[in-house]
């Protein structure tokens, strides 16, 4: 029985849902005969054509779409072809009319991550910094000295620095035993008895008096360079310790020498350093790119990119107790996310009369290590102000978090941290893909991980466990739910 089909000589991919009629191809009708016997998935035909030659590649029939996949001429104007049904062309319209969950498309991506594409082992790093105003006894040489010492009023610890430490070390060398009244002296002699009691009264009035001098000395100031009881020298600025200038009392000893009497112990500072980041899109996280941020006195701290997206600044607010040399260093972004709290101590021995050697805690032990990051936690009178600035707020954002940030910390302690620059760096080390991943979209997508109708998308599409619901035999509709998970074309 004779019927008639349409043919195309039609450019398309194999794995796409492009059809002639969409793409507006002109289509020439034949006569066909069915072999016998034959099927519809891959018909047999006689086909008549008077012109010349066979050049299609695509035939319609009934609705049906078919590759021409061999054309045997017979002579006569007639040929034998044979053709496979064009599974992605016929359901075209069911493809597009299915919600499928889509593994990758070309819809612009920036947040998933590609895993398809291989990381280079070539490596860029990009260092940006910000510096403390007060910290760092490389800006300042010689820091400040904090000496304790005892007046006859009690103990309280002064600023000063080196040149006065120096002065008053040299007056205290040449201090001697405070001078004693002359005793008065009795003339025996021509001497009535009233005049020799009033002489006796008054050696023991001058006696008296040199007995509360002298023991005013022994216990109030002893010598006065037992009076300085402890000496510390710290990276800050001078000036930046909050106090008021007052005349030096060695116990009861004048050393005439001025210095900063210590009112509040805590300096508080602060250094902002942008992230470098250098990407954005999903890159930004690891193996692509690390972060490291470096703070003087404590070390190098590894962060997690991943917690740091959408953040541009880190921020590191330090707080200084100059009496024992500990030192907090609190660090949250600039978006008030906090991230840990890091300390140790930098207080370095310095030597005046017969103050003792006092390093402060020197390095602080870690005390345990929170969601946000591995927290060495200083003690003290830092520790105490540090908390009362992080609040409930700050505690919270600490257990709110799931992601631990590694640290490696190396607190540096005593004299060693005078030599430190006060400059925070923060460290970016990235990775790139072997090619840009938007260079891709076109022949394997980018990743989509969600569930979308496929009419609504183009190009490069790949699903899984795809479903299309048509009325077609269960073996092309296997082949198309195959087709679409293996990675497909909508044009």
């Amino acid at each position: 029985m004779s019927m008639t089909a349409k043919f195309y000589t039609f450019d398309k991919r194999r794995n796409s849902t492009k059809t002639p009629t969409i793409a507006g191809i002109d289509s020439e009708d034949l006569s066909i005969v069915l072999k016998s016997p034959t099927s519809y998935k891959n018909p047999s035909l006689h086909v008549y054509r008077s012109a010349e030659g066979f050049p299609f590649n695509y035939m319609d029939w009934s609705g049906w779409l078919y590759w021409v996949d061999d054309v045997v001429s017979v002579g006569n104007d007639r040929y034998d072809i044979q053709c496979s049904l064009d599974v992605l062309g016929t359901l075209r319209a069911f493809i597009l009319n299915t919600t499928a969950f889509v593994l990758y498309d070309q819809t612009a991506n920036t947040e998933l991550p590609d895993s398809r594409l291989s990381v280079n082992t070539s490596r860029n790093v990009t260092i940006t910094s910000g510096a403390f105003s007060y910290l760092g006894g490389h800006s300042f040489p010689g820091g400040t000295i904090v000496a304790g010492i005892t007046t006859d009023k009690g103990a309280s610890f002064y600023e000063m620095d080196g040149s006065v430490a120096d002065t008053l070390l040299e007056n205290i060398n040449n201090t001697a035993i405070p001078q004693l009244l002359p005793m008065p002296r009795i003339s025996w002699t021509n001497t009535t008895i009233e005049e020799i009691c009033e002489g006796i009264a008054e050696i023991l009035d001058t006696a008296g008096q040199n007995f509360v001098i002298g023991l005013r000395h022994i216990l109030g100031s002893r010598s006065a360079s037992e009076c300085i009881i402890s000496a510390n020298q710290l990276p800050v600025l001078p000036g930046a310790i909050s106090g008021t200038s007052e005349t030096i009392y060695l116990g009861t000893w004048n050393s005439g020498k001025s210095g900063i009497r210590i009112t509040n112990r805590i300096v508080l500072d602060s250094a902002d350093v942008s992230i470098p980041w250098a990407f954005s899109d999903w890159r930004r996280n690891a193996p692509y790119t690390e972060l490291y941020l470096y703070v003087p006195f404590i070390g190098l701290i590894s962060l997690s990119p991943g917690d740091l997206i959408g953040d541009t600044n880190i921020h590191i607010l330090a707080s200084l107790d100059v009496i024992s040399g500990d030192v907090v260093f609190e660090i949250s972004t600039a978006a008030g996310r906090y991230i840990g709290q890091y300390g140790g101590n930098v207080a370095g021995a310095y030597a005046i009369g017969s103050s003792a050697v006092s390093f402060g805690n020197q390095v602080v032990t870690a005390i345990g290590a929170t969601a946000a990051g591995a927290a060495i936690v200083a003690s003290g009178g830092a520790a105490a102000a540090m908390a009362a600035k992080i609040g409930a707020a700050g505690i919270a954002g600490i257990i709110a978090s799931n992601t631990p940030t590694p640290s490696t910390i190396t607190g540096g302690g005593g004299g060693a941290s005078l030599g430190l620059a006060a400059v925070c760096y923060c460290i970016g080390v990235t990775h790139d893909t072997n090619v840009l991943p938007d260079s891709v979209a076109t022949t394997i997508g980018t990743p989509a991980m969600a569930q979308k109708q496929l009419g609504t998308l183009t190009g490069y599409v790949q699903t899984r466990c795809a479903s299309v619901s048509a009325p077609f035999y269960d073996g092309i509709l296997d082949e198309c739910n195959a087709l679409l998970d293996g990675g497909v074309y909508i044009e």
